[in-house]
């Protein structure tokens, strides 16, 4: 039977791979610094595959089809993320085709992709843990920032069945699921995550206490910015209930930074020391539904679609940023979605039905466009750029 020999969660914040020089460096450097560590448990445990369990910011998928639980089987996997790649790392497509297989016949509805560009939950650990190693993957993604969600004991419970197919398998596996901490990416929150959270969940996994943890809603997730830990409850499942031991954990301005280790184990066996953080961190939860990723109301899929051009498309996203009135005055909008569209910095998309992710990510590639230098002879780029 397959012997699961690492397993570790860490963050994959996009600013380890691009490094703003606004960023507080250092804290960043250490994020890295463990991930390297983690590199080195490849080193020392000989994985024959490296399962990943990542995440989709709208960059794989997006309300075109939006899985719940997708296996990667093609023969490579291609990560990006702002116009950086990894080299084209080769997929243990025997195995990925097998837990496809297995999961489904144990009853889990499985989405399968052979195709497709995976973003930046996959590209920050093929960069700093995988790095040059010659160990196949099998990228596994779970949604989780398009509601409904899968609950926490529901991505266990998926983890538990990857377990029971990996029983009948011969290799070595170590497991990495990535996802971040507190931190509420293109919403208005997005400066203030619930750190005293995350010093919470921390506590909690170091000293192998799961439960209260896989008893969230998704809803509870969402109002705490932790939606991301989805990913850690898969790989929980695949080992079982074990303490983690932290490597690093850095609280910037706008993300919680975590990385875990629970295979192999770095503490000796001893009791789980008394909590001192408080219950959730003090938190009270009060949202009854989705605040910060809502579900995507079908009324606002052509103002999505549009983002979503703006984002792959780059000859859309030049004529956009060209002729932005033109664009928009064409596109079939409410007058509140256009008057957001041609507003300064896109700040009040999301408040008209853009999804959080599409805003921040079309907010981003225009003002990488507005920065390009235009062709000779050129009109000027229209005001109303974004900042």
């Amino acid at each position: 039977m397959a012997e699961i020999v690492a397993a570790a969660a860490a963050v994959h914040a996009p600013q380890l791979i691009s490094r703003p020089q606004n960023e507080e460096l250092e804290k960043l450097d250490r994020g890295t610094d463990a991930l390297h560590r983690l590199g080195r448990v490849l080193d020392e445990t000989s994985p024959d595959v490296l399962l990943v369990i990542g995440l989709d910011h709208l960059e794989t998928f997006w309300l075109g089809a939006a899985p719940t639980f997708t296996v990667f089987v093609g023969e490579h996997a291609e990560a990006d993320y702002a116009g950086r790649a990894h080299r084209r790392v080769p997929v243990h497509t025997d195995l990925a085709v097998d837990l496809l297989k297995g999961l489904v016949a144990r009853d889990f509805d499985m989405t399968f992709s052979q195709e497709g560009t995976l973003g930046h939950a996959f590209l920050t650990p093929l960069v700093y843990v995988l790095g040059d190693r010659p160990i196949p993957v099998v990228p596994l993604l779970v949604n989780v920032y398009l509601p409904p969600l899968p609950s926490p004991r529901r991505c266990y419970a998926l983890g538990r069945a990857i377990a029971d197919v990996l029983a009948s398998r011969p290799e070595r596996v170590a497991v990495l699921a990535s996802g971040g901490m507190s931190h509420f990416p293109g919403t208005a929150r997005y400066h203030d995550p619930q750190l005293s959270f995350d010093r919470w969940v921390l506590q909690e996994v170091g000293a192998g206490r799961w439960q209260e943890l896989l008893d969230l809603t998704p809803v509870q997730l969402d109002e705490v910015g932790e939606g991301e830990l989805l990913t850690w409850f898969v790989m929980l499942g695949v080992t079982g209930e074990l303490p983690a031991s932290m490597l690093s954990y850095q609280a910037l301005s706008h993300h919680g930074h975590g990385v875990v280790q629970l295979l192999p184990p770095l503490a000796a066996t001893a009791p789980p020391p008394e909590p001192t953080v408080p219950r959730y961190g003090g938190h009270v939860f009060t949202q009854t539904d989705y605040r910060w990723y809502r579900f995507p109301e079908p009324s606002s899929f052509t103002l999505n679609r549009l983002l979503h051009q703006i984002i792959v498309n780059p000859g859309f996203r030049s004529e956009f940023v060209r002729n932005r009135a033109a664009v928009v005055g064409a596109a079939e909008l409410t007058d509140p979605e256009r008057r957001a569209l041609l507003a300064e910095g896109f700040d009040e998309l999301v408040a008209v039905g853009a999804h959080p992710l599409l805003a921040l990510s079309a907010r981003q590639v225009v003002a990488l466009e507005l920065q390009k230098p235009a062709p000779t002879g050129a009109a000027p780029a229209q005001a109303g750029g974004s900042r």
